[in-house]
């Protein structure tokens, strides 16, 4: 015996319809997280982060000059390099706008040698269009 079509999307209907009001329920929400969009209070801790991150241009300047031509995926020292920029870059001591001045120092290392890079600084940029914080 065939059941019409209809019969059985208006059954399906109907238990879905008493599954979605049956009581009352909440929707526990996401923990925000608390952004330090102005920066850590703690001096020491902003001027350590300038250190490391200073550094680190000098090594993606250094790691950047081991790349001959123009590559898409660049070589290991430069790979590191980034990584290690990019791990820094994002502990939240320093202000938005200065973490993002120091990715413009740095794409602007990188992007004559290595596009894929490039685009991963860019795409990891805390202000702009597609920013990813509430900060602007």
């Amino acid at each position: 015996m065939r059941v019409p079509c209809l019969f059985v999307l208006a059954l399906l209907l109907a238990v879905a319809a008493t599954g979605c009001s049956s009581g009352e329920k909440t929707i526990r929400g996401f923990a925000e997280i608390k952004r330090q969009c102005a920066g850590s209070n703690v001096a020491a801790k902003r001027a350590s982060q300038r250190r490391k991150l200073n550094a680190d241009l000098r090594r993606l300047r250094a790691a950047a000059a081991t790349v001959r031509g123009y590559t898409q995926n660049g070589n290991a020292v430069l790979n590191e390099a980034v990584d290690r920029f990019a791990l820094d870059v994002a502990v939240e001591s320093l202000p938005v706008h200065e973490r993002s001045r120091y990715i413009d120092h740095a794409a602007a290392i990188v992007a004559p040698r290595c596009y894929l890079w490039f685009q991963a600084l860019e795409a990891n940029r805390p202000t702009g269009a597609a920013a990813k914080l509430p900060c602007d």
